[in-house]
């Protein structure tokens, strides 16, 4: 018997991996109560989006156990959609979608736009730096850039993150003057590749004055 969906018209954001991956899910929170949408994480809701990690064999194993899990949810009527974004979307969507095509669709790590549309948002560019934080109140994470332009035989975040992309200071400094006024004391720099950031948009390597620009002290 098909039991009765949890939290109707609620989507629950479930995140796994490092912490770039709880930034992108705060951002997609934020975004979805930009538009009206009932959002929790981690909790219940009918509708339900993992964002996966693809990188390590043990993080690969966790991210498909999480799918399935949740399928059997659906499956049992608790759920009632599920779907996949993150990394390991990115990196294996055609297996992903031959071996679990029970999942409703599946995203990569820049479709933010599209997936937000099939959730009932809309991208929303005045919601950028938006988020709902999900770490403890006197801390906030803060991506300052996305990507990697190393060749490293031993890893595949290009592959699944691209190529190195920095956000330009100003945006940073928008963004820490609300995390600021939420109660933010503290903030931790996070990028695929820290000592990169501002060599695209500035010629040179930035991180310095990045990290002194964005100090509360």
């Amino acid at each position: 018997m098909r039991t009765k969906s949890a939290k109707k018209n609620t989507i629950n954001v479930i995140t796994l991996g490092c912490s770039k991956n709880i930034y992108d899910s705060e951002a997609l929170m934020g975004q979805l109560k930009g538009s009206g949408k009932n959002v929790v994480h981690e909790l219940e809701g009918n509708v339900v989006v993992i964002n996966t990690c693809g990188f390590i064999d043990n993080a690969k194993e966790e991210s498909v156990n999480t799918i399935l899990e949740q399928i059997r949810y659906k499956e049992s009527g608790k759920v009632d959609a599920v779907y996949v974004t993150g990394c390991l979307s990115e990196r294996y969507m055609p297996d992903l979608k031959k071996e679990i095509p029970q999942v409703d669709e599946y995203f990569g790590t820049s479709d933010l736009p599209h997936l937000l549309k099939v959730l009932g948002a809309d991208y929303r560019h005045e919601l950028v730096g938006e988020r709902i934080l999900t770490t403890p109140k006197h801390f906030a994470y803060l991506k300052i850039s996305e990507g990697c332009d190393r060749p490293c035989s031993f890893c595949a975040i290009p592959l699944m993150r691209g190529n190195h992309l920095s956000t330009p200071i100003e945006e940073l400094l928008l963004q820490t003057k609300k995390l600021a006024k939420d109660g933010v004391k503290e903030l931790i720099l996070i990028a695929q590749d820290l000592t990169y950031y501002g060599l695209d948009l500035y010629k040179k390597k930035n991180a310095g004055r990045s990290s002194s620009c964005l100090s509360f002290c």
